[in-house]
């Protein structure tokens, strides 16, 4: 049907043309030059005039076409690329889900040599040498995409995983202040500063991020252990302060605030001892034990009575500390402990007749006993009572440790480094 439909097209052009041709006869000067002319039939002229016309559009659409029969052959084949390269992402993305960090590089790179020219690619190549534990080749993969691509707050957090893990903390930091001057409002960018600022222990740094971090918080939850963590920084930062003087001060300061945080009242009185002032580090002391009686505070106040040769200070504050808190297991073991290295046996022997149950079943006691009969001579009755604190499992030279992830701790400390957590480190004798 279309052939003969062009045949017909065909046949009615020719005949057009022909009825031209017969009735125009008449010769006609076309001027193509100034000086130049061609003489033809009116027909032809015609003729020649509407073929060159239709030369012309066709040349043109075919232009056209082939214009966009080039466009669409590139996007085809780009669109080839583009699935090739998903293709090839997604199996390297399972790979490294699998463990095999090195075939997963080698299908990254493969369709690209060294140069990833997109963010997700790099990205996921970075993450496989960090998984790989080359913390090196992820740091320089990552500075190198960076200057390629610009900056990135997703390949900054990464740049500052690598230099972490190489022990880099303030590396770290400079890649994570540029990715939140990128994304200011990101509250995983503040943390992730703010803890990194932590490693770094700069405490003043970490102080500014934290109040930040407050400000976004709505979460009840949320919010009391952040403040928790701004009471640790505040202590750090107070620790980190060259006047020892002045430190102490903040620290009392901190500890009014927060009465039952140890850490302050123990670290206050030691900034004063530090500074010449061992009246107010005593005061700072028992001042804390009033309202949180712990072993590092009652240590304290007893070796520094003992060295002022007052160690009578140290049992009437027992006494009236005893008065305030009846059934504290601390200050019972204390003040027992005390009365023993004074040598008032009887007097520590009534002490401990009258613990209550739970407390004279701890190790502690047990071996408060057995110093106690030892030293009256009762050894059968000593060695039995040492036997009992050790069946407890109480290891005198591992009694600190974090309540928060249970780490053993030589001596006490106001900071758990493993954990990362303040006012965790404790004796074993003190309730969790």
């Amino acid at each position: 049907m279309t052939r003969w439909l062009a045949a017909i097209a065909f046949a009615l052009l020719v005949i057009a043309g022909g009825l031209l041709v017969f009735l125009n006869p008449e010769p006609v000067s076309v001027r193509y030059w100034s000086t130049r002319a061609v003489t033809a039939p009116l027909a032809t002229v015609l003729l020649v005039a509407f073929a060159t016309g239709a030369a012309l559009v066709g040349a043109f659409a075919a232009a056209l076409a082939g214009a966009r029969g080039w466009r669409a052959w590139r996007a085809r084949r780009a669109a080839r690329r583009a699935a090739r390269r998903a293709e090839a992402t997604a199996r390297a993305r399972q790979l490294v889900w699998k463990g095999d960090y090195a075939q997963a590089r080698a299908e990254i790179l493969r369709a690209e040599g060294e140069t990833p020219t997109d963010a997700t690619r790099l990205e996921l190549l970075a993450e496989a040498y960090l998984l790989d534990g080359d913390a090196a080749a992820a740091r320089r993969v990552l500075e190198d995409g960076i200057t390629r691509l610009g900056p990135s707050p997703r390949l900054y957090d990464l740049l500052a995983d690598a230099a972490e893990r190489a022990g880099d903390p303030n590396g770290a930091a400079a890649a994570l202040e540029r990715a939140r001057a990128a994304l200011p409002d990101s509250p995983r960018l503040a943390r992730r500063l703010r803890d990194v600022y932590v490693a770094a222990e700069r405490w003043g740094d970490a102080l500014g991020v934290q109040g930040q971090i407050l400000l976004g918080l709505r979460s009840a939850d949320a919010l009391a252990a952040e403040e928790a963590r701004l009471r640790g920084l505040r202590y750090q930062h107070a620790l980190a302060d060259p006047d020892a003087r002045r430190a102490g001060r903040l620290l009392v300061a901190l500890g009014r605030e927060h009465p039952t945080f140890v850490p302050a009242w123990v670290s206050a009185g030691e900034m004063f001892l530090r500074a010449g002032r061992p009246a107010s580090a005593r005061r700072a002391w028992e001042r804390g034990a009033r309202r949180a009686p712990a072993v590092a505070l009652l240590e304290r106040i007893e070796q520094q009575n003992a060295g002022e040769g007052r160690s009578e200070r140290t049992t009437r504050f027992l006494r009236r500390l005893q008065k305030r808190h009846p059934t504290s297991p601390v200050v019972a073991l204390m003040a027992a402990r005390h009365l023993i290295a004074k040598g008032d046996l009887d007097g520590a022997a009534t002490l401990l007749a009258e613990l209550p149950a739970a407390t004279a079943a701890l190790p502690q006691a047990h071996a408060l006993w057995g110093e106690l009969h030892r030293r009256r001579g009762n050894h059968d009755i000593a060695a039995n009572s040492f036997a009992e604190a050790w069946s407890g499992a109480w290891d005198p030279a591992r009694r600190w440790s974090c309540r928060s992830c249970h780490t053993p701790a030589p001596a006490w400390d106001g900071y758990c480094r493993t954990c990362r957590r303040w006012g965790t480190i404790a004796s074993d004798v003190e309730p969790a």
